[in-house]
């Protein structure tokens, strides 16, 4: 009888198990396609991929110069917000100044970020970039579907 119990409870806990993990993995989203971006202001090109990661979806991003002479810009922190389903952007960080040559590329962040906050179906993200070449504030904004499964 204890051997029947023992048997039957293990039979029910392998079972539990696995379920938890076949609804984890398919409650995951993923996006169908990578996302490529390239917006052009002027002489900046804001750059942005958005892929699928191990933990939701990572958003790389860069800003480049393709100007004749050097500059400085500033911003503040963060030069790029990313939000999804709500266009909402807030600039608080300190203020960082960045000299840039012609052809540069300004990766703000070495690390990507990571984002998981969608449901299935199409949704928004909005992108904005916002800094400051001399007294001429530039404002790069991006609204963009995501396809995700």
């Amino acid at each position: 009888m204890v051997k029947r119990l023992l048997v039957m409870g293990v039979i029910v806990l392998c079972f539990g198990t696995i379920t938890v993990i076949w609804l984890k993995a398919s409650s995951e989203l993923t996006l169908s396609k990578p996302v490529l971006i390239d917006q052009k202001e002027d002489d900046f090109i804001l750059h942005m991929r958005i892929e699928n990661s191990t933990e939701g979806f990572r958003i790389l991003h860069s800003l480049e110069y393709t100007g004749q002479e050097p500059v400085t810009i500033e911003h503040r922190t963060p030069l790029t917000f990313v939000s999804f389903g709500v266009d909402k952007s807030t600039f608080t960080g300190s203020p960082v100044t960045k000299a840039l040559q012609p052809g540069d590329i300004y990766r703000p962040n070495v690390i990507s970020e990571t984002y998981n906050v969608l449901k299935k179906g199409v949704g928004q993200v909005y992108v904005h970039c916002q800094f400051k070449v001399g007294d001429k504030l530039m404002n790069i904004t991006v609204n963009k579907d995501l396809n995700l499964k």
